[in-house]
Order: C-alpha cells, then sequence, then structure tokens
C-alpha cells in the first residue's frame, strides 16, 4: 500500500515545525490511487494504523512532513520513503533547488495548486486556521493527488536513467531520516554565555571604532559602509548630510520656531594606503574594501588602519553571528526551548553534498565552539 501525504499547518516562520506558534491544521492523506481526503485536528489514531500498514510513504517535502508527523505523535519506522523533491533534485542533475510542488507538478503536465488559499487569505494575511475547512480541504486533497501524480512520474524517470542513480535516490532518503533526527535534537546553547560574549564584544568594537574615527574626528565615517572605507582608506569624498539655519517662521503653527535647510557638505581624504591593482569597481574612485582584498594590502600605513578594520569585520561577525546573532534567531524562528533547530540540506549543493543554513552547524568559528553543550551529558 502507497501512503501519501501533506500537512497543512500555521504559517509563521514558514510553517517550521520548531516555531512553538505553530499547529497543523489539516492533513490531506491518499491511499494508492483512491481519491483523497481532509482530516482535520484532532487527527485520529487511524493515522498511525494506516501508516504502520503502508509499504512507502510519498511526500513532496518529506522531511516537513515528518517533523509533523512527530510533533502530532505519530511513528513512522521503519517505512520506506519517497521525498518527491528529493527525488526532482537528484532528476535535475543538482540544478533544480528545493523545487516547489507547483513547478514540478508543472514540468510534468499534472495541473496546478489550487490558488485560492494563497491569494485570497495566506498574501492577505489570514492563516491556515482560519480558513474555511472547506476551501482548505479542496486545497490539501489536490496537493496530494499531485504529490501521488508526480512520485508516478518519478518512477519512470528513474527506470529510464542509470541504476546507480535511483540507488543514490534511495540512499538520500534514509539518510533523510537521520537528518530529520539531528534537526530535531539540536544544539543547546548557552543563552547567558552568549549575552556575557556580545557585551565584550561590543566594547572592543566600540575601542576599535574610537581609535579608526580618532584619524578624522570631525568627519562622520561609516566603516561598514563599502563606499565610505573606500574613501577612508584610498582617498575620496566622503559626504555629510546636515542643516542649516536659515531664520524663523513667521506664521502658521510653527511661527517663532527656528527654521532649517537640508545642506550636504563634502569631505576629500587623502590616500592614506594604496589600493591593490584592478581592485577598482564600476563606481569611478571606489575599490574593493572586502577582507579578502584588505589581507592583500602592504605597506606602513595598510598594517596602521588595516589590522584594525579586520579585527572589527570579525568581531562584527561573531558578534552578528552568534553572540548577539543566536539569540536574535531564536526568538525570530520561535526557538523558546534553549535549543537551536538549524536545517540540514539535501537539495542545494550543485555537487549533491549535504548543506546547512539557520545557521550554518557545518563551519562555525572555533572561538564559538564552547557556546553549544552536548544533548547527552
Amino acid at each position: 500500500m502507497i501512503f501519501t501525504s501533506d500537512f497543512e499547518t500555521t504559517t509563521f516562520n514558514k510553517g517550521s515545525p520548531f516555531d512553538l506558534r505553530n499547529k497543523a491544521i489539516c492533513l490531506g492523506i491518499q491511499v494508492d490511487r483512491n481519491a483523497g481526503e481532509a482530516i482535520f485536528r484532532p487527527f485520529t489514531e487511524n493515522i498511525q494504523q494506516t501508516i504502520n500498514e503502508a509499504s512507502l510513504l510519498v511526500f513532496f517535502n518529506a522531511k516537513f512532513d515528518l517533523h509533523w508527523y512527530t510533533n502530532i505523535g505519530i511513528t513512522f519506522e521503519p517505512c520506506k520513503i519517497w521525498c518527491c523533491q528529493l527525488a526532482e533534485f537528484l532528476l535535475s542533475r543538482q540544478t533544480l533547488s528545493y523545487p516547489s510542488l507547483e513547478e514540478v507538478a508543472s514540468r510534468y503536465g499534472l495541473g496546478n495548486k489550487l490558488d485560492i488559499v494563497k491569494l485570497d487569505y495566506w498574501d492577505k494575511g489570514i492563516d491556515t486556521d482560519q480558513i474555511p475547512e472547506a476551501i482548505l480541504s479542496d486545497y490539501v486533497k489536490q496537493d496530494v493527488a499531485l504529490t501521488y501524480s508526480i512520485y508516478l512520474k518519478q518512477i519512470k524517470e528513474f527506470s529510464n536513467r542509470p541504476i546507480a542513480l535511483y540507488k543514490l535516490f534511495r540512499l538520500c532518503c534514509d539518510d533523510l531520516l537521520f537528518l530529520l533526527e539531528m534537526e530535531r535534537t539540536g544544539l543547546p546553547y548557552d543563552i547567558d554565555l552568549c549575552l556575557k560574549r556580545s557585551k565584550e564584544i561590543e566594547q572592543k568594537i566600540e575601542k576599535i571604532h574610537l581609535e579608526l574615527k580618532s584619524v578624522y574626528p570631525d568627519i562622520p565615517i561609516n566603516f561598514g559602509s563599502g563606499d565610505q572605507l573606500s574613501a577612508f582608506l584610498y582617498g575620496g569624498t566622503i559626504y555629510e548630510d546636515y542643516h542649516e539655519h536659515v531664520g524663523f517662521y513667521k506664521t502658521g503653527i510653527k511661527a517663532g520656531q527656528p527654521k532649517y535647510s537640508p545642506k550636504i557638505k563634502e569631505h576629500i581624504l587623502p590616500q592614506l594606503v594604496k589600493p591593490i591593482r584592478n581592485s577598482n569597481l564600476l563606481k569611478p574612485g571606489v575599490y574593493k574594501t572586502d577582507v579578502q582584498t584588505l589581507q592583500k594590502l602592504r605597506g606602513r600605513a595598510s598594517k596602521k588602519f588595516v589590522g584594525p578594520l579586520l579585527e572589527l569585520s570579525k568581531l562584527d561577525k561573531l558578534n552578528s553571528t552568534y553572540y548577539k546573532g543566536l539569540p536574535k534567531k531564536a526568538k525570530e524562528y520561535g526557538w523558546e526551548d534553549g535549543i537551536i533547530h538549524g536545517q540540514f540540506n539535501q537539495c542545494v549543493a550543485a555537487t549533491g553534498r549535504l548543506s546547512s543554513s539557520k545557521p550554518n552547524q557545518q563551519n562555525m568559528a572555533e572561538e564559538c565552539l564552547d557556546l553549544f553543550k552536548s544533548s547527552f551529558n
């Protein structure tokens, strides 16, 4: 028995199963080629029995739906999984990152999703739990029908490709179950240590800013702006917006109040560091200021100015990505359990390798590794 299903959930952070504000609203299911049905909360135990009897579970985005099955207390091991999104990524030779149900269905000439839910509800800020059940029911049954039809098309596609590709797909589906557990377990992190480090690093950043600003104490330079940093290092013009007092209002509700006119002051800066060859940008007089370019600069002057700039860039990244960034991301994504539930992506890298995002857990700064604690202590 082939069991195809699809969850419709509330939409905080795209329906993330780890955002505690979200809840599953409707489940579309289809057994073999039979007509699908929509099941609304509360979900029944019959779903578990049907899954236990299935020889294959078919989803479009399997990881998303399996996370939601876990959320409502349904288990699915040791079931065999078919993820249509993952299959299409491999069939496209890793050129179609995270293909959508709509574009894959269109590619196979299977029809379209029902637009009414997106256009008349989601796009207007109406969440899934406020959509009439009859409309949501039709929507989810169409999604399930399209998913099953895509599955049938993909079987034929794999049969026309080398057998190694299908074996790779089956292996990736097995891997998916491990990634599912890794995302759900997540990485516990020390929030208090994050906040402590953030304060320390902001003090260091402020000290470097004061050091750099002392070069031109009367000129407001934004060292986060590539154009202004270029002018600071290689020479150029920095424009300062200000308001000049031009008199007083004589009438109206502002009568007697000072009157100002917007003005722009030009600050022409000399060259402190010679730019490297071919580092000029399309904008005349502006040169590259990225970290890789700064590291190539040479000379006594470059050591005086570039060293602090590189340190500033490093500290800014550590703070924004980890010390301040992790608690901010946790709040944004609704992770209220002190655990980071990052994503592991099978449908992104053109090389077919696994990638990680929100945050990237495969390439964390060494200075920040002590923020994380084991889940198994």
